[in-house]
């Protein structure tokens, strides 16, 4: 760690460190294909689409293996009921498909370097667009298909003027009416659309995914060494996608990331999903592919060479286990919410966990009782905690693999560090008051400096949140965070979700912690206005089955002092919620949560 010095030579909490070499984003998963050439690339285990396996089927695919296609699983154990489907494509046969799409996407007319939209399902027509974008250097905008309904056509609207696409992908033309109407409304030059559907009628103006391809067919077919060689050109400014927030703080903002970004994001996290420690393997990715973090681990699976599993659109616990029983998933992404609902799932049932070989939690501040619950849950996998956002991933790497989750560091006793800061990556903390760089172990404001994070938010969005000086280019998380003495990060939470009672700041996620040491399940700390102190801490838990008001409040104070005491503490069916409300990515939605409360204590 190379520390920021103060001019009285004290140490601050500015961090940096070194970086790698850059590569193209066709370079890095082309590791994948060298790597495991004929081994399973994507595997589906949801219903997939008759055209897929008609693209596969279809003339002229001699140059690649036959089609793996569905075949039937037999669960392992009684987690699952009945028998279940898969849908398997090697790396060769991705590659290959690709390499058809992205003939046919010439010969109708789309050229290299443009701008595609995507607004699809999670499955396999998902991945081979994705490695089509990838061949021939496609920025790419994965939007949720529920943008596709008439509800949402103001913000297809925004999305479509500020993307301005080349190209548009949708499940079929009946939900692509929708598309032909914001271009039409908005003036926007015309793009090609293609419909993952075959049920096209020309007179839509719509092609099917297997159409195009067969254009490929009737074309000469690009060799691959010319595809490659065009794939393997490094430009690093080039936008390599557009992903968008998940608007939880408002307005959803688009996050143009470059290739050089992309591509320190991949070396950035290359010890998270890694051929090594089998890790890589089957790896679990259940955030629809809108989400930032789902084309960044889809590409870090890749690198390493193993196969990306989907089980759905969203993040469920219930398919994860469907997952790990049918296809030995070795990878999970957690959040604290899905640890506690897989402690309650898992006492149900006898599976075997051995397969899973690592864990990410993520998503919110992760406690010592979480972190500690996982491990016991998974006892031969390593749980680590990752910090990630859409702004850009790998600003820390987690440096407690090999050790066991009771020695990790807590501050306060309770909360988590998110690692140390990457190679490449620079950290400061800043008072919220503007008095400049704070000391190590004040709570305050993170801003980042990295080469993944975005210059600024398409269209010039909240400005204000990155800015320039003598070290470089700054992000303003509005996370409120500290460092330790030996580099460790610990971010305590959003500065929005800070409880300021009588000019004190508290950290929520402080009191979570301690509370879920005691209950055993999850519980979540919101504000409420008070006359005298401003704002006093309330907690919201699942019930009041083995646990009193009062006990809860006398815990509090007993084992992390009189400075967090609860103003009160409630329970769901109180607030009228049957379960802690959650987002796409199962993060606890902490507005709706803190509206309830307010709700219920007038």
């Amino acid at each position: 760690m190379d520390n920021l010095l103060a001019e009285d030579g004290e140490v601050l909490a500015g961090v940096e460190s070194k970086t790698w070499a850059q590569l193209s984003m066709f370079e890095h998963v082309e590791r994948g294909l060298r790597r495991n050439p004929h081994g399973p690339a994507v595997v589906c285990l949801m219903e997939q689409s008759i055209s897929i396996q008609n693209l596969l089927c279809s003339k002229n695919q001699s140059r690649a293996q036959p089609a793996s296609g569905i075949k039937e699983i037999h669960p392992r154990s009684s987690a699952i009921e009945g028998n279940s489907t898969s849908f398997t494509l090697t790396y060769t046969q991705l590659h290959h498909t690709a390499l058809r799409i992205a003939t046919g996407l010439l010969a109708v007319g789309v050229q290299p370097n443009t701008t595609m939209i995507m607004l699809i399902p999670n499955g396999a027509e998902y991945a081979i667009l994705l490695w089509t974008c990838i061949l021939l250097r496609i920025t790419y905008v994965n939007l949720d298909p529920s943008l596709l309904d008439m509800s949402s056509s103001a913000a297809l609207k925004q999305m479509l003027q500020m993307a301005r696409p080349q190209l548009v992908v949708a499940p079929d033309t009946c939900s692509g009416k929708m598309i032909d109407i914001a271009i039409s409304e908005l003036g926007l030059p015309q793009p090609v659309r293609i419909c993952l559907s075959d049920s096209v009628l020309s007179s839509t103006g719509w092609k099917s995914f297997v159409a195009v391809a067969a254009h490929a067919n009737s074309q000469r077919l690009l060799e691959d060494e010319s595809l490659g060689l065009a794939a393997r050109h490094h430009n690093p400014n080039r936008i390599n996608s557009i992903m968008f927030t998940s608007g939880t703080s408002g307005m959803p903002k688009g996050c143009p990331q470059t290739v050089a970004a992309m591509s320190y994001a991949l070396h950035s996290q290359e010890w998270l999903i890694d051929p090594d420690s089998g890790a890589a393997k089957y790896a679990l990715m259940q955030a629809h592919n809108s989400r930032g973090i789902a084309p960044a681990q889809t590409l870090q699976t890749w690198r390493a060479g193993g196969a990306v599993v989907f089980t759905g659109q969203s993040f469920s616990v219930p398919d994860a286990i469907k997952a790990i029983d049918l296809v030995g998933a070795s990878f999970l992404v957690l959040t604290p919410p899905m640890v506690h609902e897989f402690a309650i799932e898992l006492a149900k049932i006898s599976l075997d966990l051995s397969c899973v070989r690592r864990i990410q939690i993520g998503g919110d501040a992760v406690t010592k009782e979480v972190l500690i619950k996982c491990a016991a849950l998974f006892p031969q996998a390593q749980v680590c905690v990752n910090q990630g956002m859409t702004e850009g991933p790998g600003v820390f790497t987690w440096p407690f693999l090999g050790t066991r989750p009771e020695t990790t560091p807590f501050i306060g006793g309770q909360i988590c560090p998110v690692g140390v800061v990457a190679p490449g990556a620079k950290i400061r903390l800043q008072s919220i008051a503007h008095e400049g760089i704070v000391r190590i172990s004040e709570l305050r404001e993170l801003h980042i400096s990295c080469p993944s994070i975005i210059k600024s938010y398409l269209g010039g969005r909240s400005a204000d949140m990155f800015y320039n000086d003598t070290e470089g280019g700054w992000f303003n998380t509005r996370d409120m965070a500290m460092i330790d003495e030996n580099g460790l990060v610990f971010i305590m939470g959003r500065r929005k979700d800070m409880i300021q009672r009588a000019g004190v700041m508290i950290a929520p996620a402080i009191i979570e912690s301690c509370i879920s040491t005691l209950i055993r399940s999850q519980a979540i700390v919101v504000p409420v206005p008070h006359p005298v102190l401003g704002a006093q801490p309330i907690a919201v838990v699942e019930s009041f089955t083995n646990v009193s008001v009062e006990q809860v409040k006398q815990h509090v104070c007993t084992a992390i002092g009189d400075e967090y005491a609860l103003g009160g503490v409630v329970c769901l069916k109180q607030l009228g919620l049957a379960r802690f409300p959650v987002n796409a990515t199962h993060k606890i939605i902490k507005s709706e949560l803190q509206e309830a409360v307010l709700k219920y204590w007038k």
